[in-house]
């Protein structure tokens, strides 16, 4: 659920500078632009910690741009169900439960689309590369979530990107 919400405070921090004004379909075309910058960003990220040559990363983009799709199809799912949920306290104890079971149902399904591509993975990158990717994915969800926080604490009037404000711990 961490990972969820993380995912999407990103988003809305990333299409907030939007105006309110602009028509749904300028809103969507702006946030898929910025989309894939974000995944071009992601890719040279990637390719540079893997140290990926040339022959492991025609192999390998394929692969992993599949998997990338898989893991968001599910995330969307969860999104869907979540935004379909009643809130807590409205819950039945059958419907408390069914909720649960879905949640746990959708981490197994991610838990499965890891294991499945993990062995893909090992094919086309290697081992020790397949080790790298999940932390080079983590450093670079962690890089990304800087960044937008230091643009946020900059449109504020905050100080220093990156930096902590004056007069605060």
């Amino acid at each position: 659920m961490k990972n969820l919400f993380n995912t999407g405070l990103l988003l809305a921090l990333l299409v907030s500078p939007i105006t309110a004004s602009a028509q749904d379909e300028d809103l969507f075309s702006i946030a898929e632009d910025r989309m894939q910058e974000i995944k071009a960003q992601k890719t040279a990220f990637l390719t540079q910690r893997l140290d990926l040559t040339p022959a492991e990363a025609e192999k390998f983009w394929p692969v992993y741009n599949q998997f990338d799709k898989e893991l968001e199809a599910n995330r969307k799912e969860m999104r869907e169900a979540s935004k379909s949920a009643k809130k807590d306290d409205d819950l039945t104890e059958a419907e408390a439960s069914a909720a649960i079971d879905r949640d746990m149902a959708s981490r197994q399904k991610e838990l499965d689309t890891r294991k499945k591509y993990a062995v893909e993975f090992k094919k086309t990158i290697g081992a020790l590369k397949t080790m790298k990717l999940g932390k080079a994915e983590r450093d670079f969800k962690k890089e990304l979530i800087k960044r937008v926080r230091d643009r946020v604490e900059e449109r504020r009037g905050g100080g220093q990107p990156g930096g902590r404000r004056s007069g605060r711990p």
